[in-house]
Formats: structure tokens, sequence, C-alpha cells
């Protein structure tokens, strides 16, 4: 049976039931380390995650973080995934690609890709783009991809298998695992699915791993609620790095335009319809709803064919889509943009849309809440409602009510004020604490 949002307290009997073989599982595998992996979810956990009361806590000292360290010699860093543009699955190819640039031409890294090639032959151009990348074919490949690597960071979590062989035949190698969002709580988030699922294979590479590097706090406090702070594993809370592109060059915003836009992947999870109910809920004819994420390519996506036949006075819909001309249509047809969801470990829409100087409608949780912590002011949250959608509606639409009664020089410079939340993430933060980390793991005992 899968765990609805909205049908959470009628199943409060169950994930009792749960709680208590939780606990019993937890004794299993301080026992049997080796042969116990999943966990189920406790009646606290559960509660804490659908209340939306997880307090952000992280015993990181910043300034140990981002501390001057110097190497004895340069360090070889193995990029293990199975992403790398053009094959793309989601976000992960896009930190692969921000790691290795971050790190072009350092004079301590040297960044090598290593590409799992089980079910994707690599294109001709990879080897041309990224000429220091390897290719794992099989087994037979590994020694000889990690024979002179000193540190993995690796990307997967569908191939738990490969990260216990790679510390059997390279004993001495310490593998820092990315977490780039928790498998388990998109499954829950998402009212199950057959792509999440499987999230026991990401339980188990946090196992076989030597630390797990998370991309936000709200993330390893859910880490810990699930119970992965069982595994001895150490965990480190770094951002993803994210590169301005509109510094030194004003973008175009129509700071009178009052079109409402929404971008990204459709899951349930982040709620894309949000913006068009609430523009319904206010009647707000005059307003249209950019939407940009739909695919159509698979299943032909009956609801959003519904919705956009019942909205369609307002709801615009533009197909997913890599194209930069139709993604730049969609960034000049909208006054705001919308980050909606109930669940997001970090968030690179945010970071676009905020670098380009937009109005932003921010969820107030996890990533996107500590993106915008120091710019609160500049930018327009709203309380998210993970239990009940309706309440959803409510709430963005006091936020959208807000930008709109916002004269537009105010938004303007409220836009630009608030991408002084950029600077932490930018690349040159984001480097030094990789080296402090690769630094303390190198230099322990």
């Amino acid at each position: 049976m899968k765990i609805g949002i909205n049908n959470y307290k009628d199943m409060q009997p169950l994930l009792f039931m749960y709680g208590i073989l939780s606990h019993i599982f937890q004794v299993f595998y301080l026992i049997l380390h080796k042969y116990i992996f999943t966990y189920s979810i406790d009646i606290e956990m559960a509660r804490d995650i659908f209340n939306n009361t997880l307090q952000l806590s992280i015993s990181t000292d910043q300034d140990n973080k981002t501390k001057n360290v110097s190497f004895t010699k340069k360090v070889k860093v193995g990029l293990l995934t199975n992403e790398i543009p053009p094959i793309v699955y989601g976000g992960v190819a896009t930190w692969i690609v921000n790691f290795i640039k971050m790190f072009e031409e350092d004079n301590d890294f040297e960044v090598i890709p290593i590409f799992v090639a089980y079910n994707d032959k690599l294109p001709e151009e990879c080897l041309n783009k990224y000429p220091k990348l390897r290719i794992i074919n099989n087994e037979d490949d590994i020694h000889q991809a990690f024979s002179d690597i000193d540190i993995c960071i690796n990307n997967l979590w569908i191939a738990e298998g490969l990260v216990e062989k790679i510390k059997k035949i390279i004993q001495n190698i310490t593998i820092i695992t990315v977490c780039h969002s928790l498998i388990r709580m998109e499954n829950i988030t998402n009212l199950g699915s057959c792509y999440t699922n499987n999230f026991n294979q990401q339980e188990i590479t946090f196992q076989n791993s030597d630390y797990i590097v998370l991309i936000s706090k709200a993330e390893q406090d859910y880490y810990n609620k699930l119970g992965y702070s069982n595994f001895n594993t150490n965990t480190r809370v770094i951002y993803n790095s994210y590169t301005p592109q509109f510094d030194n060059e004003e973008n175009i915003v129509d700071y009178n335009l009052n079109n409402t836009g929404y971008i990204g992947r459709h899951v349930p999870r982040k709620r894309p319809e949000l913006p068009i109910l609430a523009v319904d809920s206010l009647n707000k004819k005059e307003i249209k709803v950019i939407n940009m994420g739909v695919d159509y390519d698979k299943y032909g996506n009956q609801y959003w064919k519904e919705l956009e036949q019942e909205y369609k006075d307002n709801l615009v819909i533009i197909p997913f889509s890599s194209e930069k001309e139709v993604k730049e249509n969609y960034w000049n047809s909208i006054g705001i943009n919308c980050i909606t969801g109930i669940y997001e470990p970090f968030g690179y829409t945010i970071c676009e849309t905020i670098d380009r100087r937009i109005p932003v409608v921010v969820s107030n949780i996890d990533g996107p809440k500590e993106i915008i912590e120091e710019v609160n002011k500049y930018v327009y949250t709203y309380d998210v409602d993970i239990n009940n959608i309706k309440n959803d509606i409510v709430n963005i639409s006091h936020a959208l009510q807000k930008v709109w009664d916002t004269p537009s020089n105010i938004r303007r410079e409220n836009s630009r004020l608030a991408r002084k939340c950029l600077d932490k993430l930018r690349p040159e933060t984001i480097k030094k604490e990789w080296k402090c980390l690769v630094y303390d793991i190198l230099n322990t005992d």
C-alpha cells in the first residue's frame, strides 16, 4: 500500500506498525551489519515529515568548511557518474558539468570523470569534450579506471553493487557519495512511483560509502530522521554551486508584467499546478499562467490536457524542451516565477530566477528556504501545507497577490537585492568547501 499525502491520518495504525518494525530492523542491522540495508519509516519520522516540523540542524563549523588548506601533491579526484551531457537523466548532469568546470586548471585537484556505461553507450563527442574521461563498461575496467585515483566522488545510486566492488578492488580508496536527493523522500512525496520505489539501492550505497555529502541542511535533517545516521558513514553539507550569469548584464524584465510562471519537472511533490489553481481561485481573468515542463512524449499526459482545457483562458503550456530559445521565450513571457513543492533538496530554478532578477514566489521549505534565508524580505514566500493542497492554494494566492500589489519600481529593487543570496553558492566558495572536505579526509589518521 502506498503512502499518500492526503490519507496520512487514516494510516497512523499502519505507520505505528512500521515504527515497531523499524526498531527491530535497526537492532538486526547492528548485529548483521552487512545484511540488513533497508529501514522502515517510524511513526515519529513520518509525523515530522508530513506535519512539516523538521528543524534545521547542523553542527558543522562554517569557518572550518572554508579554511585555507594546502596539499603536498595534486589530488586525483575520480568523478563517478552515469550522467554526463548528452546522457542526462536529471539535475545530476548539471552538477557534474559544474563540478568539472569548477576545478579546471586548479593547482590542487585534477578531476577525472569516470562514466559507468552499463546502460548507456557514451557518444564519441564526450571523449572530445572531456579528454580525461574514463569509461567502465564492465567490472574488468574498474582497476584500470581507479588505479591512480586518490579519492572517488560518487554520483550513483542505481548501481550500488559497483561501489562495493570498487572498495574491494581498490582497497585504500575513499568514496564520497553526493546525495542529490533522498530517493525515499521522493518516493513518499510523489505518492509512490515506479521510478523511486527502489530507494533501498541508495541506502546500500550510503552504507558502502565513507562520506555522504548532502546538498542542504534540510537534507541532512531528513537523512538523520530516516535513520541513515545509524550507518557508520560521516556526513557534511555542501551546497550545489551556481554561477550567476547576469552579474554585469542587466536582464531585461518587464516589472509591470503580472504573468505568472512555473518551470520544471511535473511530479506530485512539485505541485506544478498550484499557480494556475491560485490565479483561478482569485478570479484573475487578465493574468496568464505560463507552465513549462509538461512531458507529452510517453503517456500523452491526460491530466495536463484536461487542465489546459479547463483553464484555457489563463493557462499557457510550453511542453518540455532543452532548447535555449524556447527557455528564453518562457523567461521573457513572465513577470513572476513560482517555486512550488512539498519537498525540495536544493533548487537550481530558484537560483536562475533570482539571478535573472525576476520576482519569485518561494515555498518556505527545505533547500529553497535556505537559499533565500538572508534575503527573505526581498522575495515572496508562502507557507506550505503538505497535507492539504487546498490550503496550499490559499497560501500561494496570498503571496502572488502581494507581488501584484507591489509597484514595479519596488519589484525591480527587491529583485536586485535578492541576488545577494547567490554569493554563498558561487563556485569559488563551494570549491573551498570541497577542498576542505578532501583535505580533512586525506589527513585523518
